[in-house]
């Protein structure tokens, strides 16, 4: 069932355009992020939706209820901002209890929610005594303690380092599951929006590039600047040539003949992308396409991965590979580089140009 409706909502602050035509539906119990780069727009939608801001233009609906210019006081919606705004003069548990109590909802509540943000020890602690992670950590509790419809999250989870990030965003979604909260939740990491949204929208300069799942957008991106923001590319023009076998075949410069499995293409100026992962290292050919003699240019060891720069007649790719310790390659070394017609992305050239196409701004 949709619980949140936004339609056709437009904002601008004197000649910038925050938000252009914004349209998206959110069902209830749905775990949603917002993502773009900074400046997309993502904190202005949030307002809009909280009641914060009015948009110049379009509508916010709650279960079929026009809202719009509703105060946000009566809009049964919890928002946790970028800056926390916690109250300097109450403690940590009076802070998240605040929204409980003037709803008439048991101190239990707090309690879990301090737990669940690995706060509950510094309960009678004021938030000038805690650290810029921790004081983000209580208005996320807070958040959620409110027992709201909707919870709109401005990045909660950007203060906090690592291993606590990766964490509280698992801990986050199931508690916000368990209590059957759909949440509205804002965000710049591509990770983070992958790993726990059921619904991502992403946004840039204030228009929508694509809603969908995180698998839907990730493999099949609808632009480029989509693919790029998702991760690392590859990227490469070329020239379309036809179908054969439900493979594109495609002439890219510098490299040759590739083929790709993807839907056919109207337009015969191309871009092919590949992400460093989706590409294979070999010493010797082990395929009969797609297959390029290369030089190693450069080497980085990265921990779980080996990146490694490799070049192809003067065309320089990325590429990140797991190798044992007697199949390591060293600078200089002459290798074969497979690209698997299954990962590879084929999209129209943009109009604008490459560079201009993946900028976030």
């Amino acid at each position: 069932m949709t619980l949140l409706e936004v339609q056709s909502i437009y904002k601008s602050y004197g000649s910038i355009r925050a938000l252009s035509n914004v349209s998206f539906e959110i069902s209830s119990g749905e775990y949603v992020c917002v993502l773009g780069p900074t400046g997309a727009g993502k904190t202005t939608l949030l307002k809009i939706i909280s009641g914060l801001i009015f948009p110049d233009s379009g509508k916010i609906l709650l279960e079929g209820e026009d809202i719009t210019f509703y105060p946000p006081e009566i809009r049964n919606m919890s928002y946790m901002p970028q800056g926390y705004a916690l109250f300097p003069h109450l403690t940590v548990w009076d802070n998240v209890a605040y929204g409980v109590y003037t709803k008439n909802l048991s101190e239990k509540i707090v309690r879990d929610a301090l737990e669940m943000v690995g706060l509950y020890h510094r309960r009678d602690s004021y938030p000038h005594e805690l650290s810029g992670g921790q004081q983000q950590r209580i208005a996320l509790a807070r958040a959620i303690a409110a027992r709201s419809k909707i919870l709109l999250l401005d990045e909660p989870l950007s203060a906090l380092d690592l291993l606590l990030n990766i964490e509280l965003r698992y801990e986050l979604k199931n508690l916000c599951k368990s209590l059957n909260l759909t949440v509205l939740h804002v965000t710049h990491n591509t990770e983070v929006a992958l790993s726990i949204a059921d619904k991502i929208i992403i946004l840039r300069k204030g228009v929508i590039q694509q809603i969908g799942s995180p698998n839907e957008v990730y493999v099949r991106p609808k632009n480029l600047f989509v693919a790029n923001f998702l991760s690392e590319l590859n990227i490469m023009e070329g020239v379309f040539r036809g179908m054969r076998l439900g493979k594109c075949i495609v002439d890219v410069e510098k490299l040759g003949r590739i083929n790709i499995f993807s839907e056919p293409i109207s337009t015969w100026h191309v871009v092919v992308a590949y992400r460093p992962e989706d590409i294979y290292l070999f010493k010797e050919i082990r395929y009969s396409e797609n297959i390029f003699k290369g030089v190693v240019q450069e080497i980085e060891f990265l921990g779980f991965i080996t990146r490694y720069y490799v070049s192809i007649n003067g065309l320089s790719l990325r590429i990140d590979s797991w190798y044992h310790e007697d199949e390591e390659l060293g600078k200089g070394d002459e290798v074969y580089v497979y690209f698997p017609p299954l990962n590879g992305i084929l999209l129209p050239y943009p109009r604008e140009g490459i560079l201009k196409a993946v900028s976030p701004g």
